[in-house]
């Protein structure tokens, strides 16, 4: 299937990928293929110009007249001869056109064109298409409401044969049968042994080696099996085999949409195993076990053997990401598939609306993180080297602080690292969140109390000679002041404050509690 097509035939099959169910909030797209198909069981339609594939069309809305503007992904609903002469067409439009007129030919060229013939109403055509939209976005309603409650992977199949209309079948990693439709055609039409669980060799060599599908092959694969048309995705997290489904073409022919629909199906899938450990593989199980650590949820023994085969004395860092105000933010899926592709090893996940990662670390890493960061337009803490996984709750702490003291300190780097923000964070922990002023030992009270009344400040005079060693030359010099008057200052502090000043104990308790009020 070329990158661009005039019509629904299934040349060939394109390179893709998962489209993941990440924002509830966000209408589901749809394709022009999708509106063609469901548009001609009630119209008399035809599918004309430039039409593009995946799933990308917003919903519709009606062309207003004198508009010359046609945005981005965007589906109109016009009269032919209400079009102007001179448009400006973005990419992926599509036009539900009714009637004709000279210049649409000029049109052909330029975008997808749904062309209804007859007298029909532009409001009628209009709801009707509006209600292909409601129909898949209930449709993801229903998948999200399976994956909320408890991800059966039977539920999901069986809704999802509403929408390819023809029997499907879900297989392991290990070519175990996990959940399918049409039990009886599966039988009697095509064979297959459904009373074992397990894949049957006659058939899983037809699958892997006449039509060379392989484990790896992360494309969509249209082959004939068993003397059927079949539509297959493998099911992969990033590069582990998970499972596959596979869609037998015997009530209709498959369509050019069923592919970017079948890939969007897989990813659901997808996130309903990574939902179940035993079928999530040993990446995922990882992934899960690693957010439990950081979360303080238990693990359990499959985990922990889990754990054990990655937990090899590596070097690891541990990042958290968070995106700046963006009035379009970046799906949380997309960027931790972006970790996990840049970085071989790293495992990556949403932690209370933020990405936490666990990084392998070398020399380059720092740099690698950064330009990264910078790519996708967020800010990031990151932690000390650690190389036990089991510490990886406490790295993500010193890179959640890291992060959080570069934002409230408003540093210009996409980057924070702990080691930078180390002292303002003992001191925020020391006070333990009440203000700094009711730690003050007496004394320390006393010279508070002086200066709420005076213009010279005693406190940010004994702050600075602290920090300075108590080096009366290193502090007049910080404050701007002779040393003279620095002497005359430090003799009252020195009366009020007493010998507390030669107990180590007490003078770095004040020098905590007044560094704590920066």
């Amino acid at each position: 299937m070329s990158d661009k097509n005039h019509g629904c035939e299934v040349d060939s099959v394109p390179h893709g990928s998962y489209n993941h169910l990440e924002r509830e909030d966000e209408d589901m797209r749809l394709s022009a293929d999708i509106i063609y198909h469901r548009l001609k069981d009630k119209l008399d339609v035809e599918i004309i110009g430039v039409c593009e594939n995946g799933l990308k069309l917003y919903r519709p809305e009606f062309h207003l007249d004198g508009s010359e503007n046609f945005e981005n992904d965007h589906v109109y609903v016009c009269s032919a001869d209400h079009l102007p002469v001179h448009p400006r067409i973005g990419e992926n439009v599509l036009l539900i056109c009714l009637g004709d007129a000279p210049q649409l030919e000029r049109y052909k060229d330029l975008c997808g064109i749904l062309s209804v013939s007859g007298n029909e109403d532009i409001f009628k055509v209009f709801n009707i298409v509006q209600g292909i939209f409601n129909e898949y976005e209930q449709w993801e309603a229903g998948l999200n409401e399976i994956l909320r409650n408890g991800a059966a992977l039977q539920e999901l199949l069986d809704l999802g044969k509403s929408v390819f209309e023809n029997p499907m079948m879900l297989i392991g990693s290990d070519f175990r049968y996990l959940a399918y439709t049409e039990e009886q055609y599966l039988k009697e039409n095509l064979g297959i042994n459904l009373d074992s669980s397990t894949f049957d060799p006659d058939l899983l060599e037809v699958f892997l080696s006449l039509h060379e599908m392989a484990t790896d092959v992360k494309d969509p694969i249209l082959l004939t099996l068993i003397g059927r048309s079949t539509l297959s995705v493998n099911i992969f997290d990033i590069d582990e085999f998970l499972g596959c489904i596979t869609i037998f073409g015997e009530y209709r022919d498959f369509r050019s949409s069923d592919i970017e629909l079948c890939q969007y199906f897989a990813g659901v899938i997808k996130q309903a195993f990574q939902l179940k450990p035993r079928l999530a593989g040993d990446r995922s199980s990882m992934r899960m076990a690693i957010r439990n650590i950081v979360g303080g949820q238990s693990i359990d023994a499959e985990q922990r053997s889990v754990i054990s085969r990655f937990n090899t004395g590596r070097e690891m860092i541990c990042s958290v990401l968070s995106q700046r105000s963006e009035p379009n933010p970046i799906p949380t899926g997309y960027i931790c598939s972006m970790i996990e592709q840049s970085f071989m090893g790293a495992f990556a996940f949403d932690e209370n609306g933020q990405i936490a990662a666990v990084i392998p670390y070398n020399e380059n890493t720092g740099k690698e993180l950064t330009a990264l960061i910078r790519k996708l337009r967020m800010s990031c803490g990151v932690s000390h080297v650690f190389t036990d996984i089991y510490d990886c709750a406490y790295a993500c702490y010193q890179a959640n602080a890291a992060l959080e003291e570069g934002n409230r300190e408003q540093t210009t780097s996409d980057v924070c690292f702990f080691e930078d923000h180390i002292l303002t964070r003992l001191l925020k922990n020391a006070t333990d969140g009440i203000p700094p002023r009711f730690f003050y030992p007496e004394k320390l009270s006393l010279i508070a109390k002086h200066d709420a009344a005076s213009y010279v400040s005693y406190i940010e005079t004994l702050k600075v000679y602290l920090e300075c060693g108590m080096s009366a030359a290193e502090t007049a010099r910080r404050l701007h002041i002779h040393r003279s008057s620095l002497i005359d200052r430090l003799n009252r502090i020195c009366a009020v404050l007493g010998d507390d000043l030669k107990d180590p104990g007490k003078r770095l308790a004040m020098q905590i509690v007044l560094s704590a009020e920066k």
